[in-house]
C-alpha cells in the first residue's frame, strides 16, 4: 500500500510526457515501449490491470485463420507475422499449439479446400510453425480413437500459438517492465477527462476508487 500511495502522491506532482489510460494488452506494452525509450510515462487504470477484455481471453496468440474465407488476405498475412514474433520474443510464454480439426460429412466445404486453406495460412506465417497436415478418416481412427468418424469426411492438423500463462500475468510483465524502467503506475484510478491548459500542458481530472482521492496528473 505504501507503494501505492507513493505513486499517487507521483501521479499529482510530477510532470510526464504521457499519460496511459487503460492497462490492458495495448496500454501495459505502451507504457512499456514508451518509458524503456527515456519517456516520463503515467499509466493508470480504473480497474484491475488485464481486469477487462485482456482478462477475458481465449489465451490464443492467432493469425486469425478465419478471415481467408472472407479474403482478408492482408490482415492474415500482418497477425501471422505478429504471432511469429511473439513466439521469438516470449519463448517460454508464447509456444506453439496443434489443432485437431475433424469434418462433418455435409461441411459447408471440401476437405481439400480446407486442407489447402491451412496451407496457405502456413505460408502467410512464412512457414514458422509446423507443417499443416491431411487426415484421412483412418488417420482420426488412428490418432484419436474417441472421435467418431462414421459422419466425417476426414479433418487436419495446423498450427497457431497460445500463453502458457494467463493473460492477466502475461499483461502484468509488461506493467512491471514499465516500472521497472521509471513508469508511475496505479490501478483502481479513473480519468474524469481532461483539457489542455494556457502553458500547453494537459491537465487529466483523476478519481482513486480506493480512498477517494481526487487528482490532477499533468
Amino acid at each position: 500500500m505504501k507503494l501505492r500511495e507513493s505513486n499517487l502522491d507521483k501521479l499529482g506532482t510530477r510532470v510526464f510526457d504521457v499519460l496511459i489510460i487503460g492497462g490492458g494488452i495495448n496500454g501495459a506494452v505502451s507504457a512499456a515501449a514508451l518509458s524503456a525509450q527515456g519517456a516520463k510515462v503515467a499509466l493508470i487504470d480504473k480497474g484491475d490491470f488485464a481486469g477487462f477484455t485482456s482478462q477475458e481471453s481465449s489465451n490464443l496468440v492467432w493469425g486469425g485463420i478465419k478471415y481467408l474465407e472472407t479474403y482478408e488476405f492482408l490482415l492474415v498475412r500482418k497477425l501471422c507475422l505478429s504471432r511469429n514474433r511473439l513466439l521469438r520474443a516470449y519463448p517460454s510464454s508464447v509456444r506453439e499449439i496443434r489443432f485437431f480439426v475433424t469434418l462433418a460429412a455435409k461441411f459447408r466445404k471440401p476437405r481439400l479446400l480446407i486442407w489447402l486453406g491451412a496451407w496457405l495460412y502456413w505460408l502467410f506465417g512464412n512457414c514458422f510453425t509446423r507443417v499443416p497436415r491431411l487426415l484421412s478418416k483412418r488417420d482420426i481412427h488412428s490418432d484419436e480413437g474417441i472421435v467418431r468418424t462414421d459422419e466425417s469426411q476426414g479433418g487436419l492438423e495446423y498450427s497457431d500459438a497460445y500463453l502458457v500463462d494467463n493473460d492477466a500475468r502475461f499483461v502484468f510483465n509488461f506493467v512491471r517492465s514499465a516500472i521497472n524502467c521509471g513508469a508511475i503506475v496505479s490501478n483502481y484510478v479513473e480519468s474524469r477527462g481532461a483539457v489542455r491548459g494556457a502553458d500547453g500542458l494537459w491537465e487529466c481530472d483523476a478519481h482513486d476508487h480506493e480512498d477517494g482521492r481526487q487528482l490532477k496528473i499533468r
